[in-house]
């Protein structure tokens, strides 16, 4: 292309001046055709195009440090050890309502949910802005020639008009308006010298649908369905804060659940290493073989296993709840670990079906939806029953017409040289369709719309009756397993104590004691899993009833604050809103608590101790 423009710029001077200018503007409008105005605007950096277009290699050295395979020889690590902190760790206490604070101060996701009503809001607000006042103003001005007779002239004249538009409520338009003309010539209605000449033309024009169009419930429609959107969006957005704390809490249980876990393989490893040392005493009293020491010291690394799956299960779980609290104290990494403070609430529920999905077909916002979704269906077929009628209109003008040498004369009409008449106009305006099968074809969609949206509301309820009637027995299951394992972990514990009397005793076997301590640390683990599923299960309930957890409530509008908009005119600086602005970003504070405190929470006792930290990563021998 730079090679064509060259032997064109040769060629020029041998052309003529007119048809030079010519290439050069071709030229022109060429090169800022080809080149975009937005290449240099950042839309893309550098940086990025060139990841876009290459794939890099992992090398695993280079992202940390590389060392060789223990021998078996190595002893394993002490409890002490596995339950210590690394360097650099800290504990960070946390309760419940901790966690919903933070995720309704620092949530990314709830601050992008929290926007849309806004949205909607102003999307409401500008439909109901569509029966403003609108003025405006027309002014011209020019020569006209005609030299047909009998007149044969230049007439020089000016044209100012004025005009209020005023929409009504009931599908009507009335139109006020000033025409005021000048005339510099003969004017014939005067005097039949040259000279000015004025007229004044004031004018009210009114235009009402009597049948199609009429009305104010037909006209207000467009705003009643921008509010239903409102509504639609609101009650979706409560769905979303709903859920955002549902599964705030559901991640702390679960973390919860995992830091039990890790107790209670940490214990059960702790008491196998104890009876690695009683069986080397008794080894060396020579009261048992040597072999039972190696069944003892391979039952204590077995465990170790366990400890460490158990570890990083905390690990993901914990990041899990730091991701949904969003807390700068709370980096997603292993440099804070959390301890839980809020423990179970071990009460037994008795709730009655019939009563629970009362309250949730009450409050749930699904339920609420098909509500305003029937009633825009029910405004859809009022509005399609309108289109059916003929399209019959009133309309009318008058017009008090004005003539004058001068302003003054024509405005009022008095005067030697003016003169007033008054024009009026009125008439009606009829238009039948024949057959009018568009309209009916309207009418049934609206009804059809009106059974689906009627047919979907009935199928919410089913699937609300069934989340409800799930819930309750879950509750009720769930309980009576926490108090089964309770017994299974009470039972066990007792045959574990027996049994380890007994083999110091040598009243038994190692592998008695081994099968013991297995089924003590399984039904310690099938409890901690009960006890969270019950909390787990009354969650599902209150989520199943349309309430958010805590027995407070809380408020969207005040709970949850609101970013303020982007300030500033679009026309002085075009490029500033290219830039990505700072809106979700969560407000970060040097303070460990949150900057908020909701009472959404209950005060619930702790039945739990001192959560372990993870498996540390220097592990030393016994």
């Amino acid at each position: 292309m730079t090679t064509f423009y060259r032997r064109i710029a040769a060629e020029l001077p041998s052309l003529h001046p007119v048809l030079r200018i010519a290439p050069l503007s071709i030229i022109v409008t060429s090169i800022v055709a080809c080149e975009s105005p937005y290449r240099d605007r950042g839309i893309l950096s550098k940086d990025v195009s060139d990841q876009l277009a290459h794939i890099d290699g992992a090398d695993l050295a280079s992202l940390g440090e590389a060392g060789p395979l223990p021998s078996a020889s190595v002893a394993p690590p002490t409890p002490e050890e596995l339950a210590g902190l690394e360097p650099g760790q800290r504990r960070q206490n946390i309760d419940l309502s901790e966690v919903r604070a933070s995720v309704l101060e620092n949530n990314l996701g709830i601050k992008v949910a929290r926007i849309d009503p806004a949205i909607a809001n102003e999307r409401a607000m500008r439909e109901r802005a569509k029966f403003e006042w609108t003025f405006g103003i027309v002014a011209d001005g020019g020569r006209d020639v005609n030299f047909e007779p009998p007149l044969q002239a230049e007439i020089w004249n000016a044209n100012v008009r004025p005009n209020l538009n005023v929409p009504l409520a009931d599908g009507g338009q009335l139109d006020v308006d000033w025409k005021l003309l000048y005339f510099n010539d003969q004017l014939n209605s005067l005097d039949n010298q040259d000279g000015t000449g004025y007229q004044s033309v004031p004018r009210v024009s009114l235009t009402q649908p009597l049948l199609r169009g009429g009305g104010r419930l037909v006209n207000e429609a467009s705003i009643l369905i921008a509010e239903f959107g409102q509504r639609r969006v609101e009650i979706r957005t409560r769905m979303m804060v709903q859920q955002f704390l549902v599964d705030a809490e559901r991640s702390y249980w679960r973390a919860y659940g995992a830091s039990r876990a890790f107790d209670i393989s940490l214990e059960s490893y702790r008491r196998a290493v104890d009876q690695v040392a009683v069986a080397e005493r008794l080894a060396a009293a020579r009261m048992a073989a040597g072999t039972e020491v190696t069944k003892a010291k391979y039952l204590a690394v077995s465990q170790i296993g366990e400890v460490i799956a158990a570890s990083e299960q905390l690990r993901a779980r914990s990041r899990q709840l730091k991701q949904t609290m969003n807390r700068s104290d709370l980096p997603l990494d292993d440099s804070v670990v959390i301890t839980f403070t809020s423990g179970p609430e071990l009460i037994q529920y008795r709730f009655v079906p019939q009563t629970v999905l009362d309250i949730a077909l009450r409050r749930r916002t699904e339920m609420l939806e098909a509500e305003v979704a029937i009633a825009e269906a029910t405004l859809g077929i009022q509005v399609a029953q309108n289109g059916l009628l003929p399209k019959l209109d009133a309309f009318g003008t008058t017009a008090p017409v004005g003539f004058g040498t001068d302003l003054g004369s024509a405005v009022g009409g008095s005067g030697a040289d003016g003169s007033m008449t008054l024009a009026f106009n009125a008439g009606v305006r009829l238009q039948v369709p024949l057959g009018n099968e568009a309209a009916k074809a309207d009418l049934r969609a609206a009804l059809y719309q009106r059974l689906k949206e009627l047919a979907t509301g009935q199928n919410r309820r089913l699937s609300i009756s069934r989340e409800v009637y799930d819930t309750v027995s879950r509750t009720k299951t769930g309980w009576q397993l926490v108090v089964a394992t309770r017994q299974a972990v009470d039972l066990a514990s007792r045959a574990y104590d027996g049994v380890r009397m007994l083999y110091e005793k040598r009243a038994s076997t190692i592998t008695d004691l081994t099968q013991s301590l297995t089924q003590l640390s399984d039904s310690q683990r099938s409890e901690a899993s009960a006890v969270v599923s019950y909390q787990l299960a009354l969650l599902d309930l209150a989520d199943a009833t349309g309430m958010v957890p805590g027995r407070a409530g809380l408020s969207i509008d005040s709970d949850i604050s609101l970013p303020a908009p982007e300030t500033g005119d679009p026309g002085s600086d075009p490029d500033a809103f290219l830039k990505i602005p700072p809106l979700l970003e969560a407000e970060r504070s040097s303070t460990v608590q949150p900057t908020r405190t909701v009472s959404t929470s209950s005060s619930r006792p702790s039945s739990t101790g001192p959560v372990a930290g993870p498996v540390s990563s220097s592990l030393r021998s016994n």
